[in-house]
């Protein structure tokens, strides 16, 4: 439901002498009004508020910054307050607003800020119906797209036409509570929305989906990474890159594979569909039953000796795999003498009852440590 301040303010008459005093609307975004005229009120805001003030209380410089910070602590998005005859905001306060990037308005005495507020609730509920029409088109986009009267309308009168790039993008947010945990993803959806531009979000089970519309895959990429890339609380999934609408559920279903092994086989927290190679092929199989029964034809003696004996032989096979079943380099990865390697090795061989190297069993090998990587939820 959030419109960007610059363009709000764009939107003021001019006859309603509303200035901007900073150097920008520093790219926020407003959800809602409020006229506040006293501190101690501040706290009630929700954030992204543009705050109206008749500027009777600010009688002193040190008033006005007292009541920016408190504005700028609960994430207001801005303010605008009167000044009778020539007053203005003080350059001290001009400057600390610019350094801490707050942006502030003053207005004539006479300014009628209900037509102004009015004016802006008009915009932002104009905003919010438009926004939910393009989510639902969206949803009906990736659960029903045989079925183009739900969505392909919605999304052409608004900029989205059929012939587009589209990628999907899936993230989340862990080890946060609930509060910390909705406000980040609050500010990457924010973040992402400006960098990106065409986009359209939303939020459901504590994940984010966002539709970018019209970026080249390097550039998505590239900027989830510099926007969330670095938090290792935040796990992103990015869809393949389809070309027309119709497409948009593939690249759902895309994000949503990498989305999921990015907290399962692959320790990463930020996964494109393009970089995962055989999982592409493993996390496609719709069979329930394959998985089980795939890993226990290859490696289940090897992981019932280990249950029963307590020992770690299926972990040694897949490092050993990991080293490309080279003695040298699996010996230094596990601070193993060779001939106790090689023991082991035999020891391997004799409870699975097959040759290990042999290049059709290295494969099987290989795909059944994949599977066991994907999680037990692939395959029990």
């Amino acid at each position: 439901m959030a419109v960007e301040l610059e363009y709000l303010y764009s939107k003021i008459p001019p006859q309603f002498n509303v200035k901007l005093h900073t150097n920008s609307c520093f790219d926020k975004t407003i959800a809602w009004m409020h006229t506040v005229e006293e501190i101690e009120f501040i706290p009630m805001l929700h954030g992204d508020e543009l705050v109206f003030n008749s500027g009777l209380s600010g009688t002193s410089e040190e008033w006005v910054r007292d009541y920016i910070d408190e504005l700028n602590k609960v994430h207001a998005g801005g303010m605008v307050m009167s000044f009778r005859g020539k007053k203005k905001f003080p350059q001290k306060i001009v400057d600390y607003c610019n350094e801490i990037r707050f942006p502030i308005f003053s207005a004539a005495w006479t300014t009628p800020y209900i037509d102004i507020m009015r004016l802006f609730a008009e915009i932002l509920l104009k905003n919010e119906q438009r926004e939910t029409n393009l989510i639902a088109a969206l949803k009906n986009a990736i659960y029903y797209p045989e079925n183009e009267g739900l969505y392909l309308s919605h999304f052409e009168r608004n900029g989205f036409f059929r012939d587009m790039a589209y990628t999907i993008i899936i993230l989340s947010c862990h080890a946060y509570d609930n509060d910390e945990g909705n406000e980040r993803l609050h500010k990457i959806e924010k973040s992402i929305r400006y960098v990106m531009g065409n986009t359209i979000t939303y939020e459901e089970k504590g994940r984010l989906t966002i539709l970018a519309a019209g970026s080249v895959m390097s550039k998505i990429q590239e900027e989830t990474q510099k926007i969330c890339g670095n938090d290792p609380n935040v796990y992103i999934g990015i869809g393949t890159m389809v070309d027309g609408i119709r497409d948009i559920h593939r690249s759902y279903e895309n994000a949503y594979t990498a989305y999921q092994l990015t907290k399962t086989a692959i320790p990463k927290n930020l996964l494109s569909y393009d970089e995962l190679g055989v999982y592409k092929i493993l996390a496609d199989v719709k069979e329930e039953a394959v998985y089980p029964a795939f890993v226990q034809e290859t490696v289940g003696s090897l992981i019932t000796y280990d249950e029963k004996n307590h020992t770690d032989y299926m972990k040694l096979l897949e490092i050993y795999f990991e080293n490309e079943c080279s003695a040298v380099k699996t010996s230094k990865a596990i601070y193993c003498h060779k001939n106790t390697l090689a023991y082991k090795l035999d020891k391997i061989k004799k409870i699975l009852g097959y040759d290990i190297l042999k290049n059709e069993n290295r494969v099987k090998i290989m795909l059944a440590i994949y599977i066991l990587r994907l999680g037990k939820e692939y395959f029990y």
